[in-house]
């Protein structure tokens, strides 16, 4: 006996240091609480990337261009073409030789439709241009709250994760001091079971999130087109100070009607529809050519040298020129309906923002608070572990329920930040 005790104390002693250290690392600030930026790769940096490479930004910039085209052309719709014709026939001259005649002509030529045709033709490109244009900065709005819902998912993913790693680590720990009391018989062997529980669990988390990390930061990578090194170091930042003050639905959404390139889109649209209709109507406009120069040649022998004129008139007997006026009404008919339910979608979509953030910054205070009590209540049982007032199963639900409230608040703060920097590009900003 005189072996055995000094060798069960000295077991019990290691016992109880590794839960004390064990406790101490669990009662330092946790830095898997603290909320985490890109190092490499700012929020600017990625909505910067991610405009100069995105298809949708890319094909509105080639929609911008065509309508650009577009519009120089119908500018230049009415203008004089230079004809030119050269024409050589035998003439008879008996009982002589075969005369030939030569001509020469040069002259301009106009159509007179295409005067009648020119000014709506320009006022119809001109609205589809400022439509281009509108619809360009909606695609670059759309692309910049789509960097930013992956920006803060990216975040919070390599956030939870960080927080999923520690409560392994800690779990790792609390399953080793379990193992050497259960040993030195200062502890049951439930304990030792709830203990490998606690890590199973841990792990399983962990996989889960370790998972989730590397698809949001490779979805993030591949719309921004950020080198892979720029997303694999992070550092902790304050997110306490961000103005996430609530917006007014009602509020929200007069901005949005004042600054929303689509909504200005719409409206172009529904004026480009409107000169469509006159176009056609001039289309139906009688196509009269006339044409002018001057003739150099011979005729039966004789020489020629003097002005030309010609006019030329066409009458269409077909009613497809209706048709396509009813066609253009028809087109001014389905732009206004598809106005009214974009103004209804941005509506809804700006009010549900506005009512999001505000839900979020109520989310980020209650999350808060509950992670405040779930460390008061975890140091608490671990104290009460420590001097055997709490079992196990308190020790493992107390620390538990930390953990999941630290992933909770993180949560919630890239949920808030996402919710106001998404409603600040929605309004305009």
């Amino acid at each position: 006996m005189r072996f055995v005790w000094p060798q069960a104390i000295a077991v019990v002693a290691l016992a109880a240091s590794l839960c004390a250290t064990a406790l101490a690392q669990s009662s330092r600030q946790d830095p898997s609480a603290e909320p985490l930026v890109f190092a490499l790769l700012s929020l600017a940096d990625a909505e910067k990337n991610a405009l100069a490479s995105s298809p949708d930004v890319v094909a509105a910039d080639a929609r911008l261009a065509q309508s650009r085209y577009a519009l120089a052309a119908a500018r230049a719709g009415f203008a004089p073409s230079l004809v030119s014709s050269y024409a050589q026939l035998p003439q008879g001259n008996p009982p002589g030789p075969t005369i030939v005649s030569r001509q020469v002509t040069a002259g301009l030529q106009l159509t007179l439709g295409d005067l009648v045709a020119r000014a709506p033709a320009v006022r119809e490109a001109g609205y589809a241009l400022a439509a281009s244009e509108a619809d360009r900065g909606a695609a670059l709005a759309t692309e910049r709250v789509k960097v930013v819902g992956l920006y803060y998912d990216a975040l919070r993913a390599r956030a939870v994760a960080g927080a999923r790693r520690e409560a392994l680590a800690l779990a790792n720990s609390q399953f080793r001091a379990a193992q050497i009391r259960t040993r030195a018989g200062d502890a049951p062997h439930l304990d030792l079971l709830r203990a490998d529980v606690a890590v199973a669990k841990a792990t399983a988390d962990l996989e889960t999130a370790t998972a989730d990390d590397a698809n949001a930061t490779e979805a993030l990578r591949a719309e921004s087109g950020a080198a892979p090194t720029a997303l694999e170091t992070t550092q902790t930042t304050d997110l306490s100070g961000i103005d996430a003050s609530p917006i007014d639905p009602s509020v929200a959404v007069a901005r949005a009607r004042a600054t929303r390139p689509e909504l200005r889109a719409a409206a172009l649209a529904i004026e480009a529809a409107r000169a469509s209709v006159r176009s056609a109507r001039a289309a139906g406009f009688p196509p009269i050519t006339v044409g002018g120069g001057y003739l150099i040649g011979t005729d039966s022998g004789v020489p020629i040298r003097a002005p030309t004129i010609n006019a030329q008139i066409t009458i269409p007997l077909s009613s497809a020129n209706d048709d396509r006026v009813a066609i253009a009404e028809a087109k001014v008919v389905e732009a206004r309906a598809r106005a009214a339910a974009l103004e209804r979608t941005i509506v809804l979509d700006v009010a549900a923002s506005a009512r999001t953030l505000a839900a979020s910054a109520r989310v980020v205070v209650a999350t808060t608070r509950a992670r405040t009590s779930a460390e008061a209540e975890r140091r608490a049982t671990e104290l009460g572990y420590r001097n055997g007032v709490s079992s196990s199963l308190e020790l493992t639900s107390a620390r538990a329920a930390y953990s999941q409230a630290v992933v909770d608040e993180l949560s919630a703060r890239y949920d808030m930040e996402k919710a106001r920097a998404t409603l600040e590009i929605e309004v305009g900003k």
